[in-house]
């Protein structure tokens, strides 16, 4: 019996040095080539990509030329932004399963993939540990106004007091609406646990009887909104999720309520959110995504003394793309031993 050839195509993010330990597959009758692809040499061109692909769909990418040269002969190719689209689909005859390392996968023509019998996988919670940590500290950032804090004493001011002063509490005291209660909604919850945080959540697609054992309380979204203290998202962004929270669903928080958004920007009515801010109808926001990014000097956001921002960092961690591979491997080892895999998304 012939090996598995496997191509994979290494960049800035996913080196060639991490796309190495994928050899550990030979053993289970794997052929691995390694390629690179060095248009996305490091995060900055790659986050500009991945949020290209986001707004106008895997055709608005370039083909990467190494994957294009390499994959006809492949049974398996394994990639990290490069885009798996049509042109490389056609050319790779013998394609069984296309592995994508991100938590989306965006970046592969599910549907054709879908209809030529590729099984398409990819890493789903691979930063998750990474974006739940990151939550919780915009939280804490926001109610303790520390980077505001840090903001102004790098300008010379000793500030003492902030529009929040009277809704300042502790953890213990807050109760915190998780939206969306997949891998990183669900450690979110585990890190709060710690602080003594009361945790509701809203999610139609999860089987509150699965998390019984998890001391979370599952509500519809209009009581999440009535009653959290913190409402955090952290769902896929779709059509049926786009501007998931607008005018309507921001005038039910309490008005010393925040929203974190550690997730997709298109979540948020951006427009919407930078006037709820400004007219107080919430108490605060922490904000980590954005439609267009860098932000823009005009951006309203800027304008604001009532928010927290970050240049899209939720997820970065030296141990995430590492992660990736280490899915990513599991899931191939199990295709090749005649196992069936665990994250296929089509």
């Amino acid at each position: 019996m012939g090996k598995t050839k496997i191509l994979c195509v290494a960049d800035g993010g996913i080196t060639v040095k991490m796309m190495e330990e994928l050899s550990a597959l030979e053993k289970f009758g794997a052929e691995i080539t390694i390629v690179e692809d060095k248009d996305m040499y490091a995060m900055g061109p790659i986050t500009d990509r991945m949020t290209l692909i986001e707004h106008k769909g895997i055709d608005a990418a370039p083909t990467c030329e190494a994957l294009l040269e390499n994959c006809a002969d492949k049974d398996i190719l394994v990639v990290h932004v490069a885009s798996i689209n049509k042109e490389v689909i056609e050319k790779a005859k013998h394609l069984k399963v296309a592995a994508v390392l991100r938590g989306g996968y965006e970046n592969a023509d599910v549907p054709l993939l879908t209809e030529k019998g590729v099984k398409l996988i990819n890493a789903p919670w691979r930063s998750a540990n990474a974006v739940a940590d990151f939550t919780v500290g915009m939280m804490i950032a926001e109610n303790k106004n520390i980077a505001r804090s840090h903001h102004l004493i790098m300008e010379g001011k000793w500030c003492k007091k902030y529009d929040n002063q009277s809704y300042i509490h502790d953890m213990r005291k807050m109760t915190i609406g998780i939206i969306g209660y997949g891998y990183i909604g669900q450690r979110v919850r585990m890190r709060l646990q710690g602080f003594e945080s009361r945790v509701i959540v809203h999610d139609p697609y999860a089987d509150p009887k699965k998390f019984a054992d998890q001391n979370v309380e599952f509500v519809s979204l209009d009581e999440l909104l009535k009653q959290s203290d913190i409402v955090t998202l952290h769902l896929r962004l779709s059509e049926k999720t786009e501007h998931f929270i607008g005018k309507e669903e921001l005038a039910k928080m309490k008005p010393t309520a925040y929203l974190v958004n550690t997730a997709r920007a298109g979540l948020v009515d951006t427009k919407a959110l930078a006037e709820a801010l400004r007219d107080h109808v919430i108490g605060g926001a922490a904000i980590d995504v954005y439609d267009v990014e860098p932000l823009p000097m005009d951006h309203p956001y800027l304008k604001l003394s009532n928010i927290t921002l970050t240049s899209h960092l939720a997820g970065t961690s030296c141990d995430t793309m590492m992660t990736s591979v280490e899915i990513g491997m599991e899931d191939l080892k199990r295709y090749l031993t005649g196992e069936t895999m665990l994250n296929v998304r089509n």
